[in-house]
């Protein structure tokens, strides 16, 4: 009966034992696993825009010149040659990597194709790549912007169609099919000083990441993310994620724009990890 009451017990304990690890098992999920997919998506989200800010670099050089995409200013002698044809502008930042002074290494062709003058209300203009990598991961793919005029405010806004792909120089494509909102909200009245180039970007879309997964990416236009022309980083803004079985997850940069790589991910529980993206 001793013993009865004994092994009773200790299988209650037992039993105790394994809900609470199973609980804390349950709540605790690896950040590896969990900044998966938002360094996938920061990544790619910024290659994207770099791209179309180098475009907008070279829609004002004249044909032969030169552009070094830079944090400080457009100067001569720089990383890539800009050639120019009714229509079409070529930026090629040659066929070995180029340091730019965004910290950046590039190489290869990225080629713009527009209609009308190309920051004319209306104006289409199409970017497309040769060979193109950033960092070593190579760009494919294209990029549609629609000059939409102004906003109330007077800042000037473009409807952005992105259907792309990054190939991870590690192994593995992110693939992007994004619709975004580009508003210029700050340094739109010196065009030809890029250094000054604020963007807020909304929007939503599809991300398959390396793995396969497919995720639903949203950035709303109450919380827009600022990218600025001087900072390697997404600098403010909130991007909800909905993944694989249907749970959504937020990243989340702060409300006030701040370079750093430092941003907030909240899981459904409420649980949040401070993540470093790249």
């Amino acid at each position: 009966m001793r013993n009865s009451k004994f092994l009773t017990r200790l299988g209650i304990s037992v039993v105790i034992a394994s809900l609470f690890f199973a609980s804390c098992h349950k709540n605790t999920t690896p950040v590896a696993e969990d900044t998966g997919y938002a360094t996938d998506q920061a990544t790619t989200e910024k290659t994207f825009n770099d791209v179309e800010s180098i475009a907008d670099q070279g829609s004002m050089l004249s044909a032969g010149g030169n552009l070094n995409y830079r944090t400080t200013a457009t100067t001569s002698g720089g990383c890539a040659m800009v050639t120019r044809a009714p229509g079409t502008i070529t930026i090629n930042f040659g066929a070995t990597d180029c340091t730019c002074k965004d910290g950046r290494n590039r190489r290869g062709e990225i080629i713009v194709s527009y209609t009308g003058n190309y920051s004319d209300s209306g104006s289409v203009h199409t970017i497309t790549f040769n060979n193109f990598f950033q960092n070593d991961n190579k760009v494919t793919g294209s990029k549609t912007v629609t000059n939409m005029g102004h906003n109330s405010l007077g800042q000037p806004f473009y409807d952005v169609a992105i259907n792309g792909a990054l190939t991870l120089s590690g192994g593995g494509t992110i693939s992007a099919v994004w619709q975004r909102i580009r508003t210029w909200t700050a340094g739109y009245a010196t065009p030809t000083d890029f250094t000054d180039d604020v963007y807020s970007v909304s929007g939503s879309g599809t991300m398959i990441r390396a793995n396969g997964d497919t995720v639903l990416v949203n950035i709303s236009t109450a919380a827009p993310l600022v990218m600025a022309y001087g900072c390697k980083w997404i600098e403010a803004g909130t991007i909800t994620y909905t993944l694989p079985g249907g749970l959504n997850r937020s990243l989340d940069y702060g409300n006030t724009a701040i370079c750093d790589n430092q941003a907030v991910l909240t899981l459904p529980s409420g649980v949040s990890y401070n993540i470093t993206l790249p």
